[in-house]
């Protein structure tokens, strides 16, 4: 599902989950990456002009995760 994403894809997007449960804003993300992790359905607006990690972006965290343990 997220085989086009990139390393640092997914470290912006951990970046966003840990601004999100710590409640704060989420740092600048570049444009480019923003519009990718919104094709995959990993981020959503937030309401106050920026965007925050959604429950996919969350999921594929947790699965990118797991690779990471099982390569190891």
């Amino acid at each position: 599902m997220a085989s086009d994403l990139t390393p640092e894809d997914f470290d912006w997007l951990r970046q966003m989950q840990g601004a999100a449960d710590a409640n704060r804003d989420p740092p600048p993300v570049p444009m480019s990456i923003i519009d990718k992790l919104r094709a995959f359905g990993f981020i959503k607006p937030n309401g106050l002009g920026g965007f925050t990690i959604a429950v996919g972006g969350r999921e594929a965290l947790l699965d990118q995760n797991m690779r990471d343990a099982e390569d190891r």
